[in-house]
């Protein structure tokens, strides 16, 4: 298969911004009024605003699908999975925010942090969907897992 890359929906960032400036405007406003916990509220939701601002740049967030890996970006940090290390794939939510997740193979060595999400029902997942529905995504990873076992057990 050929190389895909996907990349997020930049109108999902701009809800994720606008809706951050409005929380941050509304902490300060609190802050003035009097009320000590707006500190708390300008400061969650001006470092998710810029958060948002940082996800907009260009390649800060990709999905890269391989033949033999998937790459992906999060906040300029890029991160390689081989296919051969995950064991499969699974649509993970919370708290009404699903995107796509995987488990990593029993015998494959992994970080304390993904021993920590194991208790969660998923080893890893991606930062987003890359405008696709999470079914959508989900299949697309299938087919390149699929496609990857296929070539390694010899068949076409």
């Amino acid at each position: 298969m050929e190389e895909v890359t996907l990349y997020p929906s930049k109108a999902k960032h701009v809800r994720m911004l606008v809706g951050s400036l409005l929380f941050t405007a509304g902490g300060v406003w609190m802050v003035r009024a009097g009320e000590p916990m707006g500190h708390l509220a300008y400061v969650f939701f001006g470092l998710t605003s810029v958060t948002a601002m940082i996800q907009m740049l260009p390649g800060a967030s990709y999905l890269k699908l391989r033949d033999d890996e998937f790459e992906f970006g999060r906040l300029f940090r890029k991160h390689c999975v081989k296919w051969e290390v995950v064991e499969r794939f699974g649509i993970w939510t919370v708290s009404n925010n699903s995107t796509v997740g995987w488990n990593y193979k029993e015998r494959v060595e992994v970080s304390k942090f993904v021993k920590m999400n194991r208790r969660l029902g998923i080893d890893d997942c991606l930062a987003d969907t890359y405008g696709m529905k999470e079914e959508e995504l989900l299949s697309l990873m299938n087919e390149y897992l699929l496609k990857h076992r296929n070539k390694q057990s010899g068949l076409r």
